[in-house]
């Protein structure tokens, strides 16, 4: 038990020395207008009017009541959950961040400044840190310093779609 609470203190180290700097490669965004055939998904597909696609496949129930919760918002104009090739390299593996989500920008009265912005949201239970696995609590970790730290798009950990401003 004490040489896995090191390893895991030290790997917890070796990220908080991460440091993401901003590179001249990108995705080939082509790759979201190929047509993709979906197996067995319709039971894990929710209706998503503003996303990019008609339906989202949702992992969890977490993930389909933020789709339900996303379409509920009048400020989101439109999302994805990002696909599997969509990937942050880590010292502890790729990470795959959830969802992609543009809204309109608006004051503290609600009222809109007409920019939008483009945020990156990783949906998580309550007390992610704590129940989530190391290696993957680690990957959300260094996907904080890639997105936030490293390109300065606005990244957080949420549990509801109401959590995302």
């Amino acid at each position: 038990m004490a040489v896995r609470v090191i390893k895991e203190k030290l790997t917890e180290q070796i990220i908080d020395g991460i440091k993401y700097t901003p590179t001249s490669e990108w995705y080939d965004m082509t790759k979201l207008l190929e047509e993709t055939e979906i197996e067995s998904y319709a039971a894990r597909t929710e209706p998503s009017p503003h996303g990019v696609y008609d339906h989202v496949i949702y992992d969890s129930d977490i993930e389909r009541d933020f789709v339900r919760g996303l379409e509920k918002l009048d400020f989101v104009k439109m999302y994805i959950k990002l696909p599997p090739w969509f990937t942050v390299p880590t010292p502890v593996g790729t990470y795959n961040p959830d969802w992609a989500i543009v809204v309109e920008d608006r004051d503290e009265h609600g009222d809109k400044k007409g920019e939008r912005l483009y945020l990156v949201r990783e949906t998580k239970g309550e007390n992610w840190r704590t129940n989530l696995r190391p290696e993957e609590r680690w990957k959300v970790m260094c996907g904080e310093r890639h997105f936030a730290g490293a390109l300065k798009v606005d990244y957080k950990v949420v549990t509801t779609a109401s959590e995302i401003s």
